[in-house]
């Protein structure tokens, strides 16, 4: 095992990491490969391109593409909060276990409640990612401060 992985706490962060990049590069593959399936796309260049007039929005393509942009928003804070954390000893294993998996998990699940538009659960998927990411930024700022 690579040195830089023996820490169980930075081997936890790197696992979670991977699995929401490959969450968030799928979404944006999902988007771009639904447009090209319905013909419905974001810019006139691209119906230029194709010799199509333009269409209106694709509700399924758009929200596939507002997770996606919410993914930009939280899972991007948490690849920088998240390594500081577990590399500075901001959270042990334990901690980051209660804060980085029920992130990673929450942020999957958020995209496909975001993807079927199922209400209550998006927002409260919602709110659990974003207290843990919370939580886990505290954390890193109390070791920073003290």
């Amino acid at each position: 095992m690579n040195e830089a992985f023996l820490d169980p706490t930075t081997r936890l962060y790197a696992i979670c990491a991977a699995v929401l990049v490959i969450k968030m590069s799928f979404t944006g593959y999902a988007t771009a490969v639904l447009r090209n399936l319905k013909g419905v796309f974001i810019s006139p260049e691209d119906y230029a391109f194709r010799g199509k007039a333009p269409q209106p929005p694709d509700e399924q393509i758009e929200r596939l593409r507002r997770a996606h942009r919410n993914d930009l928003e939280n899972i991007l804070p948490f690849l920088v909060v998240g390594l500081l954390a577990a590399k500075s000893g901001a959270v042990g294993y334990r901690t980051a276990w209660w804060l980085f998996v029920p992130f990673t998990t929450v942020r999957v699940l958020h995209t496909m409640a975001y993807a079927f538009g199922i209400q209550p659960w998006r927002s409260i998927l919602f709110g659990i990612g974003d207290l843990a990411l919370l939580a886990t930024t505290l954390l890193l700022l109390i070791t920073v401060i003290l």
